[in-house]
């Protein structure tokens, strides 16, 4: 009835001042001016391109006839629309996401390039967490891909998380850790130094410190 689609849409609209709760909705079309129309329990709401993802969706019609979670964002007076947005879910999700990270950083994630620069390949992995694999930490594979400039944003592709520095950096991996050996020479070397004792040396090098 009409006054049911009218207090979910007051609903939502409350919602989007509280901006706290998200609510299942279903991706049913893209719209001129890119942007998306969600139905969330019956009501059609919009949700601009740029609030559809982390980062920049790869393929914009990929989601569409997708259900995903979204969060009402604010009421558009031009529109009558609620304006909604699964960034805002995502990034919610991230502190519990890297949370269960940190307690297998052994794991091998599956991911998607979400763009690539000079210095590194940018990724996106778990659904909300982006890292970035630094050149010297590609693959032989993927070393070769980057070099040739043959890496693009949706390319799938696998690794580890090498460090979790804060929820906006990531540092990701695709080299295998290489076992540390102990150096010990320097206890070797100063096993039968006495002190206090008179050693003879030759200057190598003098560095400003």
């Amino acid at each position: 009835t009409e006054g049911a689609r009218q207090a979910i849409f007051n609903e939502l609209r409350q919602a989007a001042e509280d901006g706290d709760t998200a609510f299942m909705g279903t991706v049913e079309s893209m719209i001129p001016g890119g942007g998306y129309i969600v139905k969330v329990q019956g009501i059609e709401c919009f949700m601009p391109g740029s609030l559809a993802g982390i980062n920049k969706l790869a393929d914009f019609e990929s989601i569409i006839g997708n259900d995903m979670y979204v969060v009402p964002d604010s009421f558009s007076a031009t529109r009558g629309t609620i304006v909604v947005s699964h960034r805002a879910y995502l990034q919610a999700m991230i502190p519990t996401s890297i949370a269960k990270i940190e307690e297998d950083f052994d794991a091998v994630h599956n991911g998607f390039v979400t763009g690539s620069a000079k210095f590194g390949v940018f990724c996106e992995f778990e659904g909300c967490l982006t890292g970035m694999i630094h050149v010297n930490e590609l693959s032989p594979e993927w070393a070769a891909k980057h070099k040739g400039g043959d890496i693009n944003p949706g390319d799938a592709i696998d690794f580890k998380v090498k460090e979790v520095v804060s929820n906006k950096k990531i540092i990701l991996t695709q080299v295998e850790k290489q076992e540390v050996k102990e150096d010990l020479s320097w206890e070797e070397f100063t096993k039968d130094l006495q002190i206090p004792s008179l050693v003879e040396g030759k200057i190598r090098s003098v560095k400003d410190y």
